[in-house]
Order: C-alpha cells, then sequence, then structure tokens
C-alpha cells in the first residue's frame, strides 16, 4: 500500500534499500503467501531485470487465500473453495518468476547458501539471496488439550468453525422447542492463548459476525459470546474505545490478562471447558475457537534462524536477519515470521505489512535507489457484522525509517455504514494485483 510519503524524512529508508545489491543475484522465496507473493511481485514488476538472474518461489501448497476471507465460509455466505485462488493463475503477474509448489523445505545450509526441498532432495537449490516468507506455525503442545479446539488461522479449521455455528444454532432451536430451561444457553469461546499473534482484530471480529449469524437465526439469546486474552487488551491502545463500545452492544463478554493453564473436553456432551491459571474458567462451551500460541516452522528452527520466542529476529529497517548464523547478511525474513519490535513492543503481524516487507526488500536485493520510497501503513478492518466494520490502521513508516527513534501511529475509524464494502475492496486489491482483472473475483453473497 502506497501513501504520500516526504522522501526527505524518510531517506534513511531509501539508504538502506540500496546496500544489498549484487549484480545478477539468486533469489529464493520461501513462502507464496502475502509477503512472498510481495517479495516476488514487486521482482517481477517494478525490479530491474538486470539486477537478478532468476526469483524462485518455494511453497508447500498450489493455492493462495486470503485469512480475512474465511469468515465469509464459516458464516455461510460463501463456499469454502471461494476463499482459495490456484498460484498457477498468478504466473501471468509474475513475469520471469519460478513457482515450485507443492514442496517443502527440508532443511536450510546458511553457509553453503542452499535449501534442500523435497520434490529434489538432492539437488540443492543455491541462492545470493533467500528471503523467508512462511508465515508461521500454531502450535499448541505447550497448553494441554488445546489441540482438540478450532485454530482459527488454519484454513483447514474453517469448515469446523461453520459446522459449529450451525451445531449451536440447531441446538439453541431445540432446547426452546423442549422448553429447555432459559439459564442453559450455548457458548462460543474464542481465547487468544498467547501473544503476539497475526491479525490482532481477527478473534473480535470472529465474535462480532457469530453474533450477526446467531441473530440472523433467531437464537442470540440463547448463546453466550467469550474473549479471552492473557494480555489486558491486544489491539492498538487507540482502538480500546471503540471496540469496547461494540462489545457492550453486543453483548460479548471480554475476559482480560486470562493466561490459560489447559482445556478439557468432554466428547460424550459435546462440550469443552477452558481453565485459567487464576483458577477461573469457562465451563461448558457449546465451541471454543482458539488462536494457538504461533512459531516459526521446524526447519526455521533447524537452522538456527529462530531466537527463543520462536521469531526470526529481524532488523526493523531493512528485515534482514539479526542473528550470528553464517551468511546472515545474505537472508531476510518478512511477514508473521519475523521477530520485529518497534518502540519496545512487537511489530503488528498482519499480510499488508507482509506484503508491503517483500516489497522492500525486493527493492533492497534488486538497488532501486531513491526512486523507491517505503510505506508501512496497514489496513485491517474487523468486519462487525450488519455492514459495519471497524478500520485498523497502524503507521510504522517513522520506525522503519528510524528504527531507534521512530515511533508508530494508528488511526482508529468506526465505519458503521461502508465497513464491509471497504473489507471487499482491501481483498480485492490483492486478488487484482495477483491474478488480474480476468481472475476470479471474491464476491461473497449478500446477506439480509
Amino acid at each position: 500500500r502506497r501513501t504520500a510519503v516526504n522522501p526527505a524524512r524518510h531517506a534513511p529508508v531509501l539508504a538502506r534499500a540500496t546496500h544489498a545489491h549484487t549484480n545478477m543475484s539468486r533469489v529464493v522465496i520461501v513462502g507464496a503467501g502475502f509477503g512472498g507473493l510481495g517479495c516476488a511481485w514487486t521482482f517481477a514488476n517494478q525490479v530491474s531485470k538486470e539486477s537478478v538472474s532468476s526469483v524462485v518461489v518455494v511453497d508447500s501448497k498450489d493455492w493462495f487465500t486470503i485469512g480475512g476471507t474465511w469468515a465469509y465460509a464459516w458464516s455461510d455466505r460463501t463456499p469454502v473453495a471461494e476463499t482459495k485462488w490456484p498460484l498457477v493463475d498468478a504466473k501471468p503477474r509474475l513475469p520471469g518468476v519460478e513457482l515450485r509448489l507443492n514442496t517443502s523445505v527440508v532443511s536450510i545450509d546458511t553457509a553453503g547458501k542452499t535449501i534442500t526441498l523435497t520434490d529434489r532432495p538432492d539437488e540443492p537449490v543455491p541462492y545470493d539471496y533467500l528471503v523467508l516468507a512462511p508465515g508461521v506455525v500454531g502450535d499448541p503442545s505447550s497448553i494441554p488439550g488445546l489441540d482438540k479446539c478450532v485454530d482459527m488461522y488454519s484454513q483447514s479449521h474453517v469448515e469446523r468453525q461453520k459446522a459449529d455455528l450451525q451445531r449451536i444454532v440447531q441446538t439453541a432451536k431445540a432446547n426452546a422447542a423442549n422448553r429447555v430451561a432459559a439459564e442453559k444457553k450455548q457458548t462460543l469461546a474464542i481465547i487468544i492463548a498467547a501473544t503476539p499473534y497475526k491479525c490482532p482484530v481477527a478473534p473480535f471480529e470472529a465474535a462480532f459476525i457469530a453474533d450477526d449469524f446467531f441473530r440472523r437465526h433467531g437464537v442470540r439469546d440463547a448463546v453466550d459470546i467469550t474473549v479471552s486474552a492473557p494480555v489486558p487488551w491486544p489491539l492498538p491502545d487507540p482502538a480500546k474505545a471503540i471496540f469496547e463500545r461494540y462489545l457492550a452492544e453486543k453483548d460479548v463478554l471480554f475476559l482480560p490478562c486470562k493466561t490459560i493453564k489447559n482445556v478439557e473436553t468432554n466428547e460424550a456432551e459435546n462440550s469443552t471447558s477452558v481453565f485459567f491459571e487464576d483458577g477461573t474458567c469457562i465451563t461448558g462451551a457449546s465451541a471454543v475457537w482458539a488462536v494457538y500460541p504461533q512459531t516459526a516452522a521446524g526447519f526455521i528452527k533447524q537452522a538456527g534462524l529462530a531466537n527463543l520466542s520462536g521469531f526470526v529476529p529481524a532488523n526493523m529497517g531493512t528485515n534482514k536477519v539479526s542473528n550470528d548464523v553464517p551468511n546472515a547478511d545474505s537472508i531476510f525474513c518478512v511477514g508473521d515470521c519475523a521477530g520485529l519490535s518497534a518502540s519496545g513492543k512487537p511489530h503488528p503481524k498482519a499480510g499488508e505489512f507482509a506484503w508491503q516487507m517483500g516489497e522492500m526488500v525486493a527493492h533492497a536485493i534488486g538497488n532501486s535507489g531513491p526512486e523507491y520510497v517505503h510505506s508501512r501503513l496497514g489496513a485491517c478492518i474487523a468486519e462487525c457484522g450488519g455492514g459495519a466494520g471497524v478500520l485498523v490502521a497502524p503507521d510504522f513508516t517513522a520506525c522503519v525509517a528510524d528504527p531507534e527513534n521512530g515511533q508508530p501511529s494508528a488511526t482508529i475509524t468506526d465505519k458503521k455504514q461502508g465497513g464491509e464494502e471497504y473489507k471487499l475492496q482491501w481483498v480485492g486489491k490483492y486478488v487484482g494485483k495477483l491474478f488480474g482483472d480476468e481472475g476470479r473475483k471474491f464476491a461473497p453473497k449478500a446477506v439480509a
């Protein structure tokens, strides 16, 4: 996302964007999500072809997805299949980029500057520059029982979420028909197990869309919705007042400072209880959707690239890894896997930021020079039901320009009208970049 930026103010970004250049470099990008594709798209469309000899994108799958579309599927507004796009359809928009799909990284040899893949394990792939954009993986292993809960950040769990909502509605209606006591409510619990996590507004958005779903089906009074977090507030402070108002309006309970101790599932009763370290609990929930602790993939850790927090430490101004592995100067990390901090706080993890990081790294490797001006302005829209949404727009441009002293800012806008439309336009922007005007548009059905 480009914004008007004063080139003089951000001169440090421009200076850092020119030092990585080596004539005709071989670039390997691990990951075909926002960060990896943002980097590849920039190489293909904005960076001089004389700067690199090859760009290879590696991914274990052959499709692209946008997490912001998943709620449309689990709330029955679009088929799950419509939230994925075949990566082969992106090839016309990525000229000169080789896509190696359906293959996984076995290992990274930073000393030899090669990566080994599952499809050709006897043919290590050499690189001059390695761009790590594999995202993160959910790891529930530190919390007993958490693995039984829905992983909100797994596309493969969207069908489970859809089934949960339908089951809650059916049970609530059956209880009403059988005159079951009104106090015997269904409960949807949305629990954040650890921070930082990607797309920070997502748990709240899920609660608001679930609220809308239950109201449309006439059972909202029979369902409790609860969101818990291990911190006092997981979003930028300026967003708190607006989100607290929506939580109150929609009767969604927020439980702050709740560290999860364990989760117990009663399969006979189809219920789950969540126990917290402070001795409190959520008992007998009809469904539990969890933000698993998120961490780097195993091959990242095996290569010695991750820190104790499970992320890859990287320089805020360049996204170059900042650890002591061999040839660290030739390795960049972008997106959710990158451990970045600004003003003592973690840099938010979101798709748009990942794309911008990938863009910046491509310009750095390609030696684009002062004509490229970097912007680190995010746009995260939390759909709130009924067409409304809250736009959270954090700006880290100053932090990239001056990692030591730059301060982030954030603009929060309550879009009671046009919030969902804004979100669909945002999705359309990236679908258009990657798949062109001829690509399949994301067009979920309207809900009365």
